[in-house]
């Protein structure tokens, strides 16, 4: 039996660095024909490993797309990347956890 998903919750965690980038080495080794879905709050691992990314905050949706995509949302940016202050929304922009402007929920 060949597995095609992996998931894995937050396997970074409680790793050492050099030990974390052997693990994700072996994981970026398995066939292409195998998805792996993980959990992770390391966003410079989730950026070095991830082909798509799904943003939750308070365990909805903020946004998904490919690590530029994501990563030129300000919304994420200031949520998870540390450019606001907790709680803090930039003009026009929904406090975190709320739907934009025309965003279903």
């Amino acid at each position: 039996m060949r597995p095609k998903v992996l998931l894995l919750d937050e396997p970074a965690s409680g790793i050492p660095a050099g030990e974390s980038t052997e693990v994700f080495g072996v994981i970026a080794a398995l066939p292409s024909d195998v998805t792996v879905l993980f959990i992770e709050h390391d966003m410079e691992l989730v950026f070095r490993f991830a082909q798509r990314i799904a943003v939750l905050v308070d365990g909805r949706l903020l946004t998904e797309g490919t690590p530029a995509e994501v990563a030129a949302d300000q919304r994420v940016r200031d949520v998870y990347l540390g450019e606001a202050q907790p709680g803090e929304a930039q003009p026009g922009e929904a406090q975190p956890g709320e739907a934009q402007p025309g965003e279903a929920r």
